[in-house]
Parts: C-alpha cells; sequence; structure tokens
C-alpha cells in the first residue's frame, strides 16, 4: 500500500476540507480527503525542490497552496495542491529569513505565512511567496520570550498562538503586534492587555 506514515508530525485541512500530513523520517507529504481516502504524495530525502530533510509541518493556505517547514536544509517549501513546487525560502542562520531548527509553519486568514525555529526562539512573519516581513521573541521565559517554540496556529482573527514549550505556557499576540497580549498555562490564566 501507498499509505503508511513513519513519524508523521505535521497535519493541516485545507479550505476544500482535505488533509495533508507531513512525514518526517520519509520525507514526504500526503494527501487525503476529509474521510481518510489516499489522494497523492510528493516529497523524498534530499536537498532539491520538491525534497526534504526532515519535512517537519505543513499548512494549506486559503488560496489552497501548500508549505511545508524543511527542518535539515532550513527553509520553508512552497507547493500547489497536487505537489508541484511552486518556491522557497531560508538559509542556515540568525539572519532575517534565515532559520535554526526550522518547526511550524501556520497561514494566516490574509495569506502572510509565520514560521517558528527552536534555534532562535522566535516568529518570522513572510508574504506568501516568502518576503520577509517581521519577527519577535528572543530565548527566556518573559513576555514574548521563548523555550523551544514549537506548535503554530493563527485564528481567523489573524492572532498568532504558540505553545512554549519548555516554559509550560502558550502565549498569544495580534496580528499587527508582536507584543504579547496574553499567555496561559494548566491551572492559570493570565491576560496581559498590552497596548
Amino acid at each position: 500500500s501507498d499509505v503508511y506514515f513513519s513519524s508523521p508530525q505535521g497535519i493541516a485541512v485545507a479550505p476544500d476540507g482535505s488533509v495533508y500530513v507531513a512525514d518526517s523520517v520519509v520525507n514526504r507529504i500526503q494527501k487525503f480527503s476529509s474521510t481518510g481516502t489516499f489522494l497523492t504524495k510528493w516529497g523524498s530525502e534530499g536537498t532539491g525542490d520538491g525534497q526534504f530533510d526532515g519535512s517537519w509541518d505543513v499548512s494549506a493556505a486559503p488560496d489552497g497552496s501548500v508549505y511545508v517547514t524543511d527542518m535539515g536544509n532550513s527553509r520553508v517549501q512552497k507547493f500547489s495542491t497536487n505537489g508541484t513546487f511552486l518556491g522557497k525560502w531560508g538559509s542556515f542562520g540568525t539572519g532575517d529569513g534565515q532559520f535554526i531548527s526550522i518547526w511550524s509553519v501556520s497561514v494566516a486568514p490574509d495569506g502572510s505565512v509565520y514560521v517558528t525555529e527552536t534555534g532562535n526562539s522566535r516568529v518570522q512573519k513572510f508574504t506568501a511567496n516568502g518576503t520577509f516581513l517581521t519577527k519577535w521573541g528572543s530565548y527566556g521565559e518573559g513576555d514574548g520570550q521563548f523555550t523551544f517554540p514549537m506548535g503554530l496556529a493563527v485564528a481567523p482573527d489573524g492572532s498568532v498562538y504558540l505553545s512554549d514549550t519548555f516554559n509550560n505556557r502558550i502565549q498569544y499576540f495580534r496580528s499587527q503586534s508582536p507584543k504579547p497580549q496574553g499567555a496561559f498555562s494548566p491551572g492559570s490564566l493570565l491576560l496581559l492587555l498590552l497596548e
């Protein structure tokens, strides 16, 4: 059978209901119908276009395009709904548009793309084609600081939610401001109304 997984990590549901799964060990993306029928797959190990060295997370944009974090190659790759390669951006480093241990990707309703990276303890925001827009975060325990930021989700209103893994909390941010708007952790809820 074509359908098997070896350490699936990211999962995304597209606007049309199809489901994408990022399989980090076999370096591929699989696409399914909303009921689990296999539709297609793409990817292999490597450094070329459409190849991955750790396809860690996947996100589907409002226009149907698909973004994948390629951890070992320190980049984001963009594909059509059927896996046709459309573009890529990123390299290893600490500068704008560079990544160390790129982790999660999430596409906002306006099509902008947010990416977390655990190595630089930050979030970066890009246009749909990879033009750098802004960044925020640093290593630490304070508001707007992260220790191993992993999961990332963008709400319909554009707010950004981030799992700050080793600080055992979720932080959230307004789409127009990298200032933390709040944090919550098990057993407590702290609202930080920072203007």
